[in-house]
């Protein structure tokens, strides 16, 4: 089961049709959106006690991805992002329908517009500003107008991480919040669990 841990006062905030996986590790102030996905090892961690991490509608952050926020500021994925296994980011801001490719890093501060494609392995420089419509690719990031082919990918990576977040939640398991803690709960069986506190009762209970 995945790991929903609070930390500092504050518990992740999971909308009920988001999908996190088992192994995932989501702690303290995280927001994950409607329609979101967080996949198998990714971790958010955010401990910082003023800015956290916010996972907008329709994101997913794929595999062994690290999201994390510092003093330098908060981490947002704005609605329809995705974020490529293994990569890296924080305090930094991503825009709507940005693809950011397999083991990307994105340093503090930076801002990526909306509707661009981070290649696979590019670092975008701490406070750097990349324009909308955006291809980045290199270390560090160079900066290129995306082509017609590479934006009429993004919608389409966005849209299949939604269907097979809704898949995977229909094969493992119902979730809801729980009534204690707020926590993500998980239905099986005719047993709704805790995954944050551990309370369980039958799917009959009120």
């Amino acid at each position: 089961m995945a790991w929903i841990i609070p930390f500092g006062g504050r518990s992740p905030r999971i909308a009920k049709s988001a999908f996190v996986a088992p192994t995932a590790v989501v702690i303290g102030d995280v927001v994950v959106g409607a329609s979101a996905s967080v996949w198998f090892g990714a971790v958010l961690r955010g401990d910082h006690s003023e800015n956290g991490i916010r996972i907008g509608a329709r994101s997913n952050v794929q595999e062994n991805s690290v999201v994390h926020t510092s003093e330098q500021g908060p981490t947002v994925l704005e609605e329809g992002v995705t974020v490529g296994h293994g990569a890296l980011m924080e305090s930094c801001r991503i825009g709507t329908r940005t693809v950011v490719g397999m083991g990307a890093v994105i340093l503090q501060r930076a801002e990526v517009g909306g509707r661009c494609v981070l290649a696979a392995g590019a670092v975008v420089k701490e406070g750097a500003t990349i324009p909308p419509g955006s291809m980045v690719a290199g270390v560090p990031g160079r900066v290129r107008a995306l082509s017609e082919a590479a934006a009429g990918w993004i919608d389409r990576s966005a849209e299949h991480y939604v269907e097979l977040g809704q898949k995977f939640s229909a094969e493992l398991g119902r979730r809801g919040l729980c009534e204690l803690c707020g926590g993500a709960t998980l239905e099986r069986h005719c047993k709704v669990t805790c995954l944050n506190c551990g309370y369980q009762r039958d799917c009959s209970d009120p």
